[in-house]
């Protein structure tokens, strides 16, 4: 294999560069049509059986997640002729844009009211007379279906809700958007407030556009900066910087190639490829320069292409192994029941592949055409590193029973963290305190009933009835009693409330009446002449027309999937242990509930990955070593990393994600690199017969220099993530730095004594000799 490239390497290079360039040209022309993207029900859990109850619920009724929430304020307060005529005049102009199928203005509602003479609805404010809007507003304030829902509770905002169409496309969602944020500029309110999926989503682009840039940049100056202060050269820099970019470059165009967008998840990737794809760089342009110092020295002249030769040979096996480990952690994501981290674990184990790629394909041609690099530069760096790694090596040596004694003492207080980790997630995952779209809902949970969707859907329990008898709507209202007391649920409707506006209108419209007659013939009467509106939207969206399923529905509070999931086990034992209940079967649903099920899959899911990188980098290691104690030495300095960051997550109260929960795997299958590096050179010592001290200290003087460099180069590449506006961005940078940075040091601290405690000598030895 050798000698033909020997012969052949002109060639080669000739037929390399050629490929290279026609892929790199045809990338970025491909590059043009890149785009983003963000559906927050890509995050549903693809193989929940529950699913398939929601998308039936939804196609039944209506998208839960399809709507806006449009908080007006006025500095003077609500009851003001200016504010509501220009609330009113903007209500009008928002009915003539397209996509918008229902609007409900504070402006428009009415109060109904049956007489003899039949129905009559009268304006809930009458906005051309100002001297009624004291009647007005004492009748709003009775009135629970309007308080803190098209009502502020300090009565300075005005709620509009706005019902789009479903299913509606990105870019129309976005001309509908541009067209509401035109009206508003036109209309100069003292302040707005909006909510709901439509400018989530825009807000959410703008910022992955916005950060894919930031990122990329930031990673590549911190990385250039470090390959600058180990190599202390032009040439040092830019070769590996060239290699890693065209890495990223065919990766982003096969995404584009197979319509994948870029998402919360896969921004990541230029960065993550950046930092992990310069790992093999470094070390094969570290082990190059130490072969070309060995040459000088043995014949007093370089050979640039038999140093490439060695090096290919002694470091090519090593870096085809971390290829495996590392795009093993990432591939380890496809046990997800995400599909954007399944995403995201496939497009970067391959952009992984396609650096190992280029830096075997291209890297040798290139060093092998370029001047040869300065060696004096080189051996000052060596001598620099030299004498600080024989230094720690030798007060490694001699503190090697402290190290191991609070070693264990470190892992026991981490294994305690971890028994405290908390798994929970938020509607709006990710989000800082400080961003806008953040602060709108916060406003909408302070003023009105909250953002974070609630849906139950409702059967009959006894066969031959409909939620429409009397027994099933005492049900459904004492559900509704239970939902708005204890489970904090405002803005309620269900096909009760029909019954209770019907109530209601009979009474003239007294407020006080908001509530189901008190007897079954009052109930018939109120079901009798509600019977003629079944087939109008505004009832089917609360009940079939055949009365076997209805739906709940209304807002709450966002207060984190672990909360809900105590509310819920609070109303399964209201369902079981109140008899009326009996009469009325529900089904917990919804968007929101559908995110929040995540969390039932995170610690399997989570578990599972690592465990299953776990395995493989240990029959990996058995195999090429065929030794249980190298299992042991290549396992034990990665995995105490993530023991490690389980116990800071718990002892610092960071929650268990999606985020949080792809750190462990991706973190192990990075961070045991380094290892692996350390094994292949250790190997490569023993067969040219060194001792196993000596070949210990030649591994770690060796290997060292690039296992720290790779090592910062990664810390400092993930830490820039940590000025993402993404809480979970934020969060896993932060902790696979951590991870990182405590990999090193367990690499550095732990590998030298746990090779000379545990490596089976006398076998080795015997085998070394045969193998001579």
């Amino acid at each position: 294999m050798f000698n033909f490239i020997r012969k052949h390497f002109r060639a080669l290079s000739i037929v390399s560069l050629v490929l290279v360039l026609a892929f790199t040209v045809f990338s970025v022309f491909t590059l043009r049509r890149i785009s983003f993207d963000y559906d927050f029900e890509s995050f549903f859990p693809t193989d929940d059986p529950d699913l398939e109850v929601y998308l039936k619920f939804r196609n039944t009724f209506e998208y839960d997640n399809e709507y806006v929430l449009l908080a007006i304020e006025n500095k003077k307060g609500v009851f003001d002729s200016t504010f509501l005529s220009r609330v009113s005049s903007f209500s009008d102009s928002l009915r003539e844009l397209p996509d918008i199928t229902r609007i409900t203005s504070p402006a428009d509602i009415e109060n109904t009211i049956i007489s003899d003479l039949g129905a009559m609805r009268v304006p809930y404010l009458h906005i051309s007379e100002p001297e009624r809007y004291a009647e007005d507003s004492a009748l709003i304030y009775r009135s629970e279906e309007l308080r803190s829902t098209f009502f502020s509770k300090d009565a300075r905002s005005l709620c509009i809700f706005i019902k789009t169409t479903e299913g509606i496309s990105k870019q129309k969602s976005d001309s509908l958007l541009q067209r509401m944020n035109a009206l508003l500029d036109q209309y100069k309110f003292d302040k707005v407030h909006m909510a709901g999926k439509m400018n989530g989503q825009k807000v959410y682009l703008e910022k992955l556009q916005s950060e894919f840039v930031v990122f990329f940049i930031a990673s590549f100056c911190l990385v250039v900066l470090f390959l600058a202060i180990s190599f202390r050269s032009f040439w040092g820099v830019w070769v590996p910087v060239v290699i890693v970019v065209l890495a990223i470059l065919w990766t982003l165009a096969l995404m584009t190639l197979t319509g994948k967008a870029l998402d919360i998840m896969t921004v990541l990737l230029p960065t993550m490829m950046f930092v992990v794809g310069m790992s093999d760089v470094v070390h094969i342009v570290t082990k190059y320069l130490e072969e070309l110092r060995d040459i000088r020295m043995q014949s007093g002249t370089s050979n640039r292409f038999e140093a490439l030769i060695k090096t290919i040979k002694e470091a090519g096996f090593a870096t085809f192994i971390t290829l495996i480990t590392t795009a093993l952690g990432f591939l380890s994501l496809l046990n997800s029941h995400i599909k954007p981290i399944r995403d995201f674990g496939i497009y970067t184990s391959v952009g992984v592949f396609v650096a190992f790629v280029l830096a075997y394909s291209i890297m040798p041609v290139v060093l092998n055409v370029l001047p040869e690099p300065k060696l004096k530069l080189e051996s000052r760096s060596s001598l620099f590193w030299d004498k600080r790694l024989h230094r720690l090596l030798r007060w490694i040596l001699r503190n090697s029973k402290t190290i191991a004694v609070c070693t264990v003492v470190l892992v026991f207080l981490c294994i305690v963290g971890i028994f405290k980790i908390e798994r929970n997630n938020y509607l709006i995952e990710g989000l800082t305190r400080n961003d806008d779209l953040r602060k709108d809902f916060d406003f909408f949970e302070k003023q009105y009933s909250g953002v974070r969707p609630f849906e139950l859907q409702l059967t009959p329990a006894k066969p031959g009835r409909t939620l429409l008898g009397s027994d099933e709507l005492r049900a459904i209202d004492t559900l509704e009693h239970f939902l708005k007391t204890r489970y904090g649920v405002g803005f309620l409707l269900s096909p009760a409330t029909v019954v209770k506006a019907v109530n209601k209108a009979l009474h003239n419209g007294n407020p006080d009446y908001f509530k189901l007659p008190p007897t079954d013939s009052a109930i018939a009467e109120a079901v009798d002449i509600a019977a003629p509106f079944r087939k109008r939207k505004e009832y089917k969206i609360l009940l079939t027309t055949d009365g076997l399923t209805g739906r709940v529905t209304g807002k709450m509070n966002d207060i984190g999937s672990r909360e809900v999931f105590k509310l819920n086990d609070s109303l399964q034992h209201f369902l079981q242990s109140t008899p009326v209940m009996k009469n009325i079967t529900i089904t917990i649903t919804g968007g929101a509930t559908m995110l929040d099920k995540n969390n039932e899959y995170l610690v399997v899911n989570t578990l599972q990955g690592l465990a299953l990188s776990i395995l493989v980098v240990a029959l990996i290691i058995a195999l090429i070593h065929r030794s249980w104690r190298m299992v042991i030495i290549a396992v034990i300095p990665n995995l105490l990393p993530i023991v490690f960051i389980g116990g800071l997550m718990g002892w610092c109260g960071i929650e268990l994600k999606s985020s949080t929960s792809i750190i462990f795997s991706i973190a192990f299958g990075i961070a045991t690199d380094d290892t692996i590096h350390f094994l292949a050179r250790l190997r490569l010592e023993r067969i040219k017969g060194k001792s196993f001290p000596l070949a210990v200290k030649r591994t770690f003087l060796s290997t060292g220099k690039a296992v720290i460099v790779t090592s910062l180069i990664l810390c400092a590449g993930f830490f820039t993530l940590i000025g993402s506006g993404f809480e979970s961005t934020f969060y896993f940078g932060l902790l696979v730095s951590i991870t990182l940075f405590v990999a090193v040091l367990t690499d550095l601290l732990l590998f030298p004594l746990l090779v000379l405690w545990l490596s089976p000598r006398k076998s080795v030895a015997a085998k070394t000799e045969s193998e001579k």
